[in-house]
């Protein structure tokens, strides 16, 4: 199943409209961090227990939650509020990365070029 560019593997578990939802807002949370970002999610039910796997990258840097609960739509929660905290991560660490631009302090010669 493809749902928003996400690839979904539900093996032997009903993904409901409002679960629908949450996992478009997971995307829609990873995709704010890097448009071209990649998402996967697989769900499987275990007894009375569901659990949810989600992997992928955002701007190349893995991300990867795992989470178990009584439903699918808890599992989703706890892997929306996982997956935003690793967003921000992400942001902070790319915040960091990016260097001003040199700004020329000359009058707009080169220095070299007194050198002679």
């Amino acid at each position: 199943m493809n749902l928003d560019g996400a690839r979904i593997y539900n093996e032997g578990v009903g993904l409901g409209h409002d679960c629908e939802e949450k996992i478009r807002h997971i995307v829609s949370a990873m995709k704010s961090v890097s448009p071209s970002s990649e998402v996967s999610m697989r769900f499987v039910k275990s007894g009375h227990t569901y659990e949810g796997l989600l992997w992928g990258k955002a701007n190349n840097i893995p991300i990867g939650v795992y989470n178990r609960g009584p439903s699918v739509s808890h599992v989703l929660d706890t892997l929306l509020r996982k997956v935003k905290k690793e967003c921000l991560r992400i942001w902070k660490l790319n915040k960091g990365q990016i260097k001003p631009k040199e700004i020329n302090q000359g009058h707009g010669y080169s220095p070299m070029a007194m050198t002679g």
